[in-house]
């Protein structure tokens, strides 16, 4: 069922669409994703190494994409990580320069993932404290990079809805089948996603977003403690004995 209260319906609706085509491939013993049959597959190490422009320790690259990193806590077993991220302003201007600013304002520091979908996504990006929210939206930037595993995006509520809530693709073929309904990554992970891969997912989906967006993570604390969260963010890359 689509709550008509879901802030961030196109995802879910997504996420319904993915699970659907999985119960047929389990069904039919069959293999799809949503990529052209014809064209090859990379690995995903292969993804994530093209493109990384400068060396992750300079901080910001020649056109104007920059390394940031995620310290990341309460991950399964209790470990924790380094994520670090290259945005990417040729892939999406406006969604990178809007990143960029939330970054400098440190604001997802404390940020849980609340939406932990296995081998789809894991999305974050409401505020620890609600009184630092931010609901202007930004325009959308047209979708001229795909949604592969390990890239960063804006989740949205429909067009031009963009504001501060973000995913990491975790499907090991991607996620194509969302670059057609205006999903446009703005960076990718260039180091750490095996930590993305170990964020708590225990929870799933059941974290009402409603209630973190009133209470933030008071809520999420009480109901949710298992969560994992972004503990840190810094620009460059990370810190010495910070990597786990």
């Amino acid at each position: 069922l689509l709550f008509q209260n879901d802030p961030f319906p196109g995802v879910r609706q997504a996420a319904m669409r993915h699970r659907r085509g999985n119960e047929v491939e389990n069904a039919e013993e069959v293999q799809r994703d949503f990529r052209n049959p014809n064209e090859g597959e990379e690995s995903p190490d292969k993804q994530q190494s093209k493109g990384s422009g400068d060396s992750p320790s300079s901080g910001e690259d020649s056109g104007g994409g920059r390394i940031y990193t995620l310290e990341l806590a309460s991950l399964n077993d209790g470990k924790k990580g380094s994520v670090v991220i290259q945005t990417k302003p040729e892939w999406a201007p406006l969604g990178v320069e809007h990143f960029h600013e939330l970054m400098e304002a440190d604001f997802y520091k404390d940020a849980k993932f609340f939406r932990v979908v296995d081998n789809f996504v894991v999305q974050f990006g409401i505020p620890a404290i609600p009184a630092n929210s931010r609901k202007t939206p930004i325009k959308d930037d047209p979708v001229v990079q795909t949604n592969a595993r390990g890239t960063l995006t804006y989740a949205t509520s429909g067009p031009n809805t963009r504001t501060t809530q973000l995913f990491i693709n975790t499907r090991k073929g991607g996620n194509k089948f969302l670059d057609n309904q205006g999903f446009a990554p703005i960076g990718e992970v260039i180091s750490g996603l095996e930590f993305v891969d170990e964020i708590y997912a225990g929870y799933g989906e059941k974290p009402a977003q409603g209630k973190i967006q009133q209470q933030g993570n008071a809520y999420l604390d009480k109901e949710f403690p298992l969560l994992s969260y972004v503990a840190e963010t810094y620009q460059g890359s990370p810190k010495a004995g910070s990597e786990g």
